[in-house]
This record gives structure tokens, sequence and C-alpha cells, in this order.
């Protein structure tokens, strides 16, 4: 049975959040340790692709008046809110995680456990491409959240939260966000140039469960999630980090 470290941090800033994910795989590449993290954010923040330039997306301006950061990720994608939202991020390799090693990226192995955590809430998640019209819906967008692709997850033919990875020969790495709720007018404050109707094709857990979890909960069921999934153990008590993170 494959052993995971587990990092749970503190709600921290994009910098330092998109910092540690870059670090996370920094190490994995030096030591192999596989690691899940799951974290959040201390206020509202923007993250966009390694390869995008978010100019013709962000209001930078209202985002400097309201001191939403703007933070590149070491992954690809578009343009994402960071809100109110639960966030993970995993470093390993193929083998830790049972991909099929003759297929360059297996999205349906990697994205599994979040299948697995939305069912255990109850709900009856899908992959895009499984779920009725995904030809009509399938819109690939530099914004995350209007964009509709085969393996993004969708609950009622609606997209719920998004992935974005990075490969090396030696690891996968990918990091993920699962919307608690979804503050559209927010978001569109700092993006203006979101969809009018982008909240037609997008959920949350709020919007889909009678009852929202408490946090702790619901983060509890995605490490249970992860851990039947890939038939792991994470080590010990889980760090808690605050700025020093990885030891």
């Amino acid at each position: 049975m494959k052993i995971f470290r587990l990092i749970r941090s503190l709600p921290e800033s994009a910098e330092y959040n998109m910092a540690l994910d870059k670090e996370i795989l920094s190490r994995y590449l030096q030591d192999g340790v596989p690691v899940l993290r799951i974290y959040s954010w201390r206020s509202p923040s923007i993250t966009y692709g390694v390869s995008l330039e978010p100019a013709d997306h962000v209001d930078r301006r209202a985002c400097l008046l309201d001191g939403v950061s703007v933070v590149k990720r070491i992954t690809g994608g578009g343009v994402l809110f960071h809100n109110h939202e639960i966030t993970y991020s995993l470093a390993c390799s193929k083998e830790d995680i049972g991909e099929d090693p003759r297929l360059f990226v297996s999205y349906r192995r990697i994205c599994a456990f979040l299948i697995k955590f939305y069912s255990s809430l109850g709900l009856k998640p899908s992959f895009a491409v499984e779920s009725g019209g995904f030809a009509k819906m399938s819109i690939p967008s530099r914004l995350c959240s209007a964009s509709h692709e085969k393996y993004d997850i969708v609950v009622k033919a609606r997209k719920i939260g998004g992935n974005a990875q990075r490969r090396t020969r030696q690891a996968v790495f990918q990091h993920g966000s699962i919307p608690l709720s979804i503050d559209w007018d927010l978001a569109r404050r700092y993006i203006p140039s979101l969809p009018d109707g982008v909240s037609s094709g997008a959920t949350c857990l709020r919007e889909e469960l009678a009852y929202l979890p408490e946090r702790d909960v619901l983060e509890d069921k995605l490490l249970r999630a992860f851990a039947d999934t890939y038939n792991i153990k994470f080590n010990g008590d889980s760090d808690h980090c605050n700025g020093r993170c990885p030891h």
C-alpha cells in the first residue's frame, strides 16, 4: 500500500498557495514522496494558466482597488476565480494512482477520487463526455468556469469545479477546486468577460445539496475518497502549514 504525505494548509494568499504548489512539485522530483495537499484562500483571488496572458480577461484596476491577487499557476488552463472553495494539489507518479503506463494521460483515473467524493455526498457526478448533449456543451474557453471539456466533472449536466495539470517524465502534478458556493456578481467584477449565461452551465455544492456540511466534514470525505480510490494511506497526522511547509 502506498503512503502519501498529507498537507492541510491554513488559509493563505494566492501568492503563497501557488508558490507552495510549485515547491511541492519540486520537492517530489527530489525525494519521490507523493503528496496530497488540501488548502483554501485567505481572500478572493484569481489564478491563470502558465501560457495565458490574462490582460484580456481580468480587470486589473478592480483587482488592485480591492486587493484581489492575480497569480500565475504552474499548470495550464484559463482564468479562475477562487473564493469559497476547497482546493487540492497532488504530486505523485503514474504508478501511485494506478494509471496505465501505456497512456500518456488517464483523466478518468486521476479524477476518479473526485467522482467518488461527489458520490459520497449523494450526488450523481459523471465526466462531461458521458453526459447527454456533450457535443452541444463542449466549449473550450480561456475562462475556466465557461469551459466544458471531455473530462470536466458535471452534476445534472452542469460543470462542478475544475482541474489543471502539469506532467514531467517522473511526475504527475494536478490541482483543482471544489466550489462550495459561487458569487457570480463578485467574480464578474474582476473577470468582466464571463459570459452572461455562465451560471447556467456551472454549479456548486451549495446549489446541489439540501444541506452544506461543515468544511472539515467535506475535507474528511475528500481524503477518504482519495485513499479508497487509490488504495493508499496518509502518513501520521496531517501537517497544518502556516508558511513553513513542506518540511
